[in-house]
C-alpha cells in the first residue's frame, strides 16, 4: 500500500511584508527565508510526516539549489531514489511575498520541473504502477502528468489530481477525463466551471460541472470555511479549523496530502476531508511551504480538540 507523488520541487524565497504589492509598486520586507517548496515536494512532505512514506518523482538541476534539496529531502526522511536530476536545466525556484495577514502572492520559475518527460516517467513507471493513491499537479508539463496518469491507472491507483495551475480548458478536460479525485480551490474551481463556490449551494453547483468532466469524487478547497465533497451522489460540507493563520503558502497541498493519507488508511470520504482540513489548517500556523506540513500527532490533537 503506498501513495505516489509526481510533480514539483522548488527552492523558494519568500519575504514578509506588511501589505502585499500592487502593479508598480515597491514594499519594504521586514524579512525573509528559504526552504523547499513545490507543489509536489510539499504533497510528499505531508504524506511523509503524516506517517506514510511516499514514493516522490520530481525533476531538479545539476546546481547547487538542486543538492541543497536533495539534503532536506533525505534529512526528512524521504526516499530520493527516483528524482530526476536535469543536466540542461536550473532547479525551479518560487519568489514569494506573504502579508501581515498571511496572504501571499507568488511568481514560480518552473526550471527543471518544466522538462519534465514521458522518458522520465517511463523509467519509472514500475513506481506507479504499484502504488495504490498518485497525487499530481500541474506544475510540470502536462505530457508528464498525463503520462504518470496512465502508468499509475495501469495498476488500479486512484488519481487525485490538484488542478493548479488550471491549464488551458480542452487539456483540463483531456486530464479530468483520468482523474478519480479532484481539489480545486475556489479560484482554480471557478476558472474550470465559471462557479466560485462561497457556500454550499454555489459548491454542489460547481461539483455537479465538474463530474460532468469525469471525476467521481469532487473536493472544493474553500479556505477558512472548510471543504466541500460530492462522490457518487454522496455530498456534504466539512466545516474548517480556527487557528492562528502566519502563512497560507503550501496548505492546499499539505490539505491533499492529508486527504490521501486518510483515504489510504481507510478513512470514508466525510472523515477524510476532515483529516485534510485540519491538516491544512495547521498547515497555515507555521511558517514555510514544504516545511509548514504538520505532524500526524498534531492533526490528530486538532481534530480530537474540536470533537470534545
Amino acid at each position: 500500500m503506498t501513495i505516489a507523488v509526481v510533480g514539483s520541487s522548488n527552492f523558494d524565497f519568500a519575504a514578509k511584508v506588511a501589505k502585499l504589492p500592487t502593479q508598480g509598486q515597491t514594499v519594504v520586507s521586514h524579512n525573509y527565508r528559504t526552504g523547499p517548496g513545490g507543489k509536489g515536494c510539499n504533497q510528499a512532505f505531508a504524506v511523509a510526516r503524516l506517517g506514510v512514506p511516499p514514493i516522490f518523482i520530481s525533476k531538479i538541476g545539476d546546481d547547487l539549489l538542486g543538492r541543497q534539496l536533495l539534503e532536506t529531502l533525505t534529512l526528512e526522511g524521504l526516499d530520493t531514489t527516483n528524482m530526476v536530476v536535469a543536466n540542461e536545466a536550473q532547479t525551479g525556484i518560487a519568489l514569494i511575498s506573504i502579508d501581515d495577514a498571511g496572504e501571499n502572492m507568488i511568481t514560480v520559475v518552473g526550471g527543471a520541473n518544466m522538462t519534465m518527460s514521458r522518458s522520465d516517467l517511463h523509467e519509472r513507471q514500475a513506481c506507479l504502477r504499484d502504488c495504490d493513491y498518485l497525487l499530481l499537479q500541474l506544475e510540470c508539463p502536462v505530457v508528464a502528468v498525463d503520462c504518470a496518469i496512465k502508468y499509475a491507472r495501469e495498476g488500479q491507483a486512484k488519481i487525485i489530481l490538484d488542478p493548479a495551475p488550471v491549464a488551458d480548458l480542452v487539456v483540463m478536460r483531456d486530464l479530468l477525463a483520468l482523474t478519480h479525485i479532484v481539489t480545486p480551490n475556489q479560484s482554480e474551481c471557478r476558472a474550470l466551471t465559471g462557479i466560485a463556490p462561497i457556500d454550499e449551494h454555489s459548491a454542489r453547483a460547481a461539483s455537479d460541472k465538474l463530474h460532468e468532466m469525469g471525476p467521481e469524487t469532487v473536493v472544493l478547497k474553500m479556505g477558512g470555511a472548510g471543504a466541500f465533497y460530492s462522490s457518487n451522489g454522496q455530498t456534504g460540507m466539512v466545516p474548517g479549523f480556527t487557528v492562528n493563520t502566519v502563512d497560507t503558502v503550501g496548505a492546499g497541498d499539505c490539505f491533499n496530502g492529508g486527504l490521501a493519507v486518510a483515504l489510504h488508511g481507510g478513512q470514508s470520504l466525510h472523515d477524510a476531508v476532515r483529516f485534510a482540513c485540519a491538516t491544512g489548517a495547521l498547515a497555515t500556523t507555521s511558517e514555510g511551504a514544504a516545511d509548514a506540513a504538520p505532524l500526524l500527532e498534531d492533526v490528530l490533537n486538532l481534530i480530537e480538540s474540536r470533537a470534545a
